[in-house]
């Protein structure tokens, strides 16, 4: 089967499929509300198959300027979204991302056909269909920059949650490098001296600014910060390493590594007075009944404005979309909590 000149199938391609006419296809893809009683049932159920096999849309700019948008804004996940553990992460994304919706009356399309491969989706796996949808927001931690590339190069709407490195890439994410360097700053203030960063070894340019949040404001105070990649290490082997440095505080990239860690230098060490801070969400996590001090991201609120924003790339004219703001840092919240202590004696 042969393409256009932008990789996407022709209405004329369709209609070889559904066997039926050119001007067919563009009746069923035009009737917006299924009005156009000229078009039999079983006639337009056959051009819609083709169309979902085939996964053609009519070009977006085009169905804008008759007022024909689809409303149906899509979701893809490049890592499992629902799990008991993900949704730790995702629940208060996709609670914000329907919760837009909803405030801009559009349906939501969840991607999921795409399998996965080591712990990942690809975009354009051949199940996937996103072109049903008028755009698409990307979630993951691990993106595929290629894909994005591709999406870029194609001009097809999206806006990723998550700052990202890749050039154009419309993204909605969190100021890490700010609020990690004011957790540095608070832990030099209470007088720790030496810490350590416990942290799964990823290139997400949400952990590279973690890194450098750290490293910048470390390089100016009286404190020591040691990164320890816990990749492939036991709960022992972290609270020995710990332990080792002499530390008085533990900063771990996420609240379940804050949670993990200090349940396992209580068994090593029960009377250790450590102080511990997780550079990620924390509502809900605890270690011995005290809150974790942490971040409160705002996800809701990420999540909100990504969807905005899709929806401004959807509507503005691609000759126009460079004067929109297509890549916003919002600011998070320090969430004191309990476990961050002043050094004593």
């Amino acid at each position: 089967m042969t393409t256009n000149k932008n990789g996407r199938i022709t209405q004329r391609e369709i209609a070889k499929i559904a066997g039926v006419s050119q001007a067919t296809v563009s009746m069923v893809l035009n009737d917006k509300d299924y009005s156009n009683v000229r078009i039999p049932e079983a006639t337009r159920e056959r051009v819609l198959r083709a169309i979902e096999q085939t996964t053609y849309v009519v070009d977006p700019a085009a169905r804008r300027l008759a007022g024909l948008d689809n409303k149906i804004l899509g979701i893809f996940t490049y890592e499992p979204a629902l799990s008991a553990e993900s949704m730790d992460f995702y629940g208060p994304l996709l609670n914000g991302i329907e919760r837009a919706a909803e405030r801009l009356s559009c349906d939501l399309l969840f991607f999921t056909a795409s399998p996965l491969v080591e712990g990942s989706r690809s975009l354009f796996h051949k199940n996937t269909r996103f072109r049903l949808a008028d755009g698409c927001l990307l979630l993951g931690q691990q993106m595929n920059s290629a894909e994005l590339a591709r999406l870029v190069a194609e001009g097809f709407p999206f806006v990723a949650v998550g700052r990202r490195d890749e050039p154009d890439v419309p993204y909605v994410g969190i100021d890490y490098l700010s609020l990690t360097g004011e957790i540095i700053r608070r832990l030099a203030a209470l007088g720790h001296e030496r810490a350590v960063y416990l942290h799964h070894g990823t290139v997400a340019p949400a952990a590279a600014d973690r890194r450098s949040g750290i490293a910048q404001a470390a390089s100016g105070l009286r404190i020591a910060v040691t990164s320890i990649d816990v990749t492939g290490l036991d709960r022992a082997a972290i609270a020995r390493r710990v332990l080792e440095l002499d530390s008085t505080a533990v900063i771990a990239e996420d609240a379940f590594l804050a949670e993990s860690a200090a349940s396992a230098l209580a068994a090593e060490a029960p009377d250790a007075a450590l102080s511990y801070v997780a550079l990620a969400d924390v509502a809900g996590h605890a270690i011995d009944g005290a809150p974790l001090s942490g971040f409160d991201l705002r996800r809701e609120a990420v999540a909100s404005r990504a969807l905005s924003l899709l929806q401004d790339i959807i509507l503005t004219d691609v000759a126009e979309r460079g004067d929109l703001q297509k890549q916003v840092l919002l600011t998070g919240e320090i969430v004191d909590g309990a476990t961050l202590h002043a050094v004593s004696g």
